[in-house]
């Protein structure tokens, strides 16, 4: 029959393949973890760039017509943030007292500025933007881009950090620091 060293050397051979079979198991999971984290990586920046495309495109296209309307490019609480920002200055507006209570939960408002959205100056010219750079992303999965928008015409430039947001199938703007 078998002697004890021929079991023995069957044992530690076996013992050998189920160790190696385990390896190779596990890098296999390995494998599949990291392409499943490099598939999510790629589309999170495919995301971010359609973010950014959009971005200066809504702000080109609308900037450049004869009229737009803020809130075709922004949340509904934004909209009526920088709307109240904006009428501060007027009779019937909220206080900056009363501003800063009723938003401050919701937006630095220390950067809001109280003149024309995105664009401070009521008359503008041809409007481009010359940077768009992502800065980072948000816990909520929105985009801030360091955005500098140019008025050519006039050879005025305007520095903001704008968040965008998904919405539906393309994105909107939730917030704008101005500096």
């Amino acid at each position: 029959m078998y002697n004890f060293n021929t079991l023995a050397l069957a044992f530690a051979l076996l013992s050998g393949l189920t160790v190696i079979q385990n390896v190779n198991a596990q890098s296999n999971k390995e494998l599949i973890s990291t392409s499943k984290a490099n598939t999510k990586q790629k589309t999170e920046n495919q995301d971010q760039e359609n973010a950014k495309k959009w971005l200066v495109k809504t702000i080109e296209t609308n900037f450049n017509k004869d009229t737009y309307k803020m809130s075709d490019m922004t949340t509904k609480t934004y909209a009526e943030y920088k709307s109240d920002a904006i009428n501060m200055e007027y009779d019937n507006g909220l206080t900056e007292e009363t501003f800063k209570k009723k938003w401050q939960n919701q937006f630095n408002t220390k950067y809001v500025g109280t003149e024309g959205f995105l664009v401070p100056s009521q008359d503008y010219g041809k409007i481009k933007v010359v940077n768009c750079k992502f800065l980072s992303v948000t816990k909520n999965k929105a985009y801030i881009f360091e955005t500098t928008i140019s008025d050519l015409t006039f050879k005025q430039n305007y520095k903001r950090d704008i968040t965008v947001i998904h919405s539906g199938k393309s994105f909107l703007i939730a917030d704008v620091k101005e500096y």
